[in-house]
């Protein structure tokens, strides 16, 4: 069964199955005379996507924007596969990795390196026209019927990082800004890929967040978050902070343990295997992430 809901007059959501696994991606829907789309999961997500539209009663070819927090494929993924099924519909991702969408051989080999056993999940990324795709990090986007959508650059996790946020109900959409929260897997924690994870950018993006007059946080993973938004962003940030800490203690000893780093953050809370495999290894690429960074920057 489909996961969806209302989070206002204007914005939906709804569970795009991303890794066949429920409660782990979401993709948004916003209306105004025009109709957007936030975050398309992978390729294999596509059909979910179009089925969670039909629910909607929107077909394909009425959304004219699909917008992506940044380029990883768990995020960008189908918006190739989704483009050619929204002929009208414009691609909006930083300009630094538009080039991966229009050719993502780098964009697959990077990927296939930092997610391990989790890569084959991810499906193929089909190339775009570059006539397609338009930068992000500056966007104001007016769908009409006064709503709005500000693009709000949060480097950290990547450097094309973009999160946007409804000007009229101040639901910022965080795509993995600040980390993620996955209620159904009592779950919540940081994310930081090689190649490009930032340290320092991230703690000036929660520091951005924290001042900004945030309503609602909409996840990617996942879903609308009920609870008030800075008492989440500062959660999540002594979370990256016990991570960052965790790190710093293994690489400080000569040798990082994996199982051991997983354990950590996973904690004791019972979670269904499918959820454990997929957030075991976020984490497992997370490590590799801060591995790279600590190496190239010292500890």
């Amino acid at each position: 069964m489909l996961t969806s809901g209302l989070i206002n007059d204007h914005i939906s959501y709804f569970d795009n199955n991303l890794l066949d696994t429920p409660g782990v991606g979401t993709t948004y829907v916003v209306r105004g005379d025009e109709i957007a789309i936030v975050e398309t999961g992978t390729s294999l997500c596509a059909p979910t996507v179009i089925a969670g539209l039909a629910h909607l009663g929107i077909q394909p070819a009425e959304v004219r924007h699909i917008l992506l927090t940044h380029v990883h494929m768990d995020h960008a993924g189908g918006a190739g596969t989704l483009a050619k099924l929204m002929p009208e519909a414009r691609v909006y991702l930083h300009s630094l990795t538009i080039p991966h969408l229009v050719d993502p051989t780098k964009l697959l080999q990077s990927a296939a390196r930092a997610l391990g056993s989790l890569f084959a999940r991810h499906g193929p990324v089909e190339p775009l026209d570059p006539a397609r795709l338009q930068p992000a990090e500056n966007l104001r986007l007016d769908l009409g019927r006064d709503v709005v959508i500000q693009a709000i650059p949060t480097p950290g996790h990547s450097p094309d990082h973009v999160s946007y946020i409804d000007e009229a109900s101040g639901a910022l959409w965080t795509g993995d800004a600040v980390g993620i929260v996955l209620p159904d897997y009592s779950y919540s924690g940081p994310v930081t890929p090689p190649p490009a994870v930032d340290v320092v950018a991230q703690h000036a993006t929660f520091a951005l967040l924290r001042e900004l007059p945030i309503q609602q946080l909409l996840f990617s993973h996942f879903g609308p978050s009920s609870a008030p938004p800075h008492t989440v962003i500062a959660h999540l940030q002594e979370r990256y902070l016990q991570f960052d800490g965790l790190m710093r203690e293994h690489l400080a000893r000569g040798s990082v343990d994996e199982a051991a780093i997983v354990r950590a953050m996973l904690g004791d809370a019972p979670r269904p295997t499918a959820a454990t495999d997929v957030v075991a290894g976020w984490i497992t690429m997370s490590i590799l992430g801060m591995t790279r960074w600590y190496s190239k920057h010292g500890l």
